[in-house]
Order: structure tokens, then C-alpha cells, then sequence
């Protein structure tokens, strides 16, 4: 398993919540409770079976569901964004699509349209051209596809110059056309021919870079079904999981 370089340690420490206070026991050493984390994701096993050396289990998924709800696996991606970003600065290409999870437990998902309305989640990714997972966001199984659009996008930064956006004919709407102009986006969606069969048909180029990408991200076997129960444990396992792939992309981990 790839381990974290003491660099890139030392940043991501500093996103990690302080201590505030010596009374009671000493805290847990916070990278290999870290680790720990990291073989959960990769190996998609169960918290009780965590192998000794990262800490009693319990110890370790309490620090990761305080370090969820503290924001520290969204800072981490924007930090991982921030690396990728030095070294592919003039992308102007992106493309957004979603991938159904199955999510036997999570008390946020909802009927799967492609699994007999079994329990499932959605996330939505957005990528560049190099296939980057930059943006992610989750949602219940069953709502639409055009619905992820703002949640996904809200958090990336208006640009003077204009870029674009590729989506499949889901996202061929006027809604999700108003909110990317808003962001200075040009909206490139393969037609769906379902809403107006008058229409010249056209799809996406360069869509299989999205797939691709969901390919490579299923190697993290804890994302291949989400166990999680509460949306923000399965949305903090997504940021990961994008985090190591940017870090990957710019050479940090060894």
C-alpha cells in the first residue's frame, strides 16, 4: 500500500482539529489513525476488521467521522486541487457525470432506478481533460441527474474567460444552461431527443475521459458499495479517495 510521503504529512496535519486541552489521555498518534482510514478505503473492509497496527478500530473510525464533520477531507481535496492546479493551470475543458452506488445502509440515499429501487446514492464528478477528479458531490439514487449540477459546481471559481462544461443529455435543460452561464460556462450536453425530437442530435466529445476516470477511482474498493450511513462519512470517503488520485496525478505519493 502507498504510503504518505513526511512532506505532504506536514501539510495535511495542519487541517487536522487541535487538541485543546491535556486532561485525560494522550491523543492517538493522528497519522497512523490516518492510514487507517486509507486502508478502509482501499481494501473496502469492515471497521472491526482494521489491522492492530493502525489502532483499535473504534478509535480510529471515531477521529475519522470528528475529522468529517470538521471539514478536514474537503480542505484536504481543496489542497489536492491546489497541487494539481501549479501544474495544469490554462485547462479549460471539464465534463460532469454521475455513477450509482449501491448503499445498503445510508439514511440519506433513496430507491435505485437500476438495481429494483434497491437503497443507492449518486455521485456526481467533475473532471478535466486529463481526467482529474476536481469537484465531487452525493446524493440520493433517485433524483435526477441535472439536480447534481449546482451542488457539484458551486464551489468552482468564476473565470473571466470562458470555459466549458461536457454532460451527457441530462443535463440538456435550460436550468443547467442558466446556472453554467452564470459561472462564465458554456454548456456543451449531448441532446436528449426525449425532450424535443425536432432537434439536430449531437453528442458529447471526449465523455469516455469521465469514464475512465470512474474506472480508475473503483479501485478504491470502499467506494465500489457505500457502507456509510450518514452522508457526511460517504462524501468524506469520495473526497479522499479524489484527494490521492490528484496527489497521484502530480507524483507526491511514493
Amino acid at each position: 500500500m502507498k504510503r504518505i510521503p513526511d512532506s505532504l504529512w506536514c501539510e495535511l496535519e495542519k487541517l487536522l482539529p487541535k487538541k485543546k486541552t491535556k486532561v485525560g489521555r494522550p491523543e492517538f498518534d493522528n497519522k497512523k489513525v490516518f492510514e487507517g482510514v486509507l486502508f478502509i478505503l482501499r481494501t473496502g473492509s469492515q471497521w472491526c476488521e482494521l489491522p492492530e497496527k493502525y489502532g483499535h478500530f473504534s478509535t480510529v473510525h471515531s477521529k475519522y467521522m470528528r475529522w468529517a464533520r470538521a471539514g478536514v477531507f474537503e480542505k484536504m481535496l481543496v489542497k489536492a486541487r491546489e497541487y494539481y492546479r501549479r501544474r495544469n493551470s490554462t485547462n479549460i475543458w471539464f465534463a460532469l457525470d454521475t455513477v450509482i452506488k449501491k448503499a445498503p445502509f445510508a439514511q440519506f440515499g433513496g430507491k435505485n432506478p437500476t438495481d429494483r429501487g434497491k437503497n443507492g446514492i449518486k455521485q456526481a464528478t467533475i473532471v478535466d481533460r486529463k481526467g482529474a477528479p476536481l469537484f465531487i458531490s452525493v446524493a440520493p439514487a433517485n433524483i435526477h441527474d441535472s439536480k447534481t449540477l449546482e451542488p457539484t459546481m458551486k464551489k468552482m471559481r468564476k473565470s473571466k474567460n470562458v470555459r466549458i462544461m461536457s454532460a451527457d443529455a441530462a443535463w440538456d435543460d435550460k436550468e443547467s444552461m442558466d446556472y453554467c452561464k452564470k459561472k462564465n460556462f458554456a454548456l456543451v450536453a449531448s441532446t436528449n431527443m426525449r425532450r424535443s425530437k425536432d432537434k439536430h442530435k449531437f453528442k458529447a466529445p471526449y465523455r469516455w475521459i469521465v469514464e475512465q476516470t470512474f474506472g480508475i477511482l473503483s479501485w478504491f474498493r470502499g467506494l465500489k458499495t457505500c457502507w456509510a450511513k450518514t452522508k457526511i462519512s460517504a462524501l468524506s470517503f469520495a473526497q479522499i479517495a479524489r484527494s490521492l488520485r490528484l496527489f497521484e496525478m502530480v507524483r507526491i505519493f511514493v
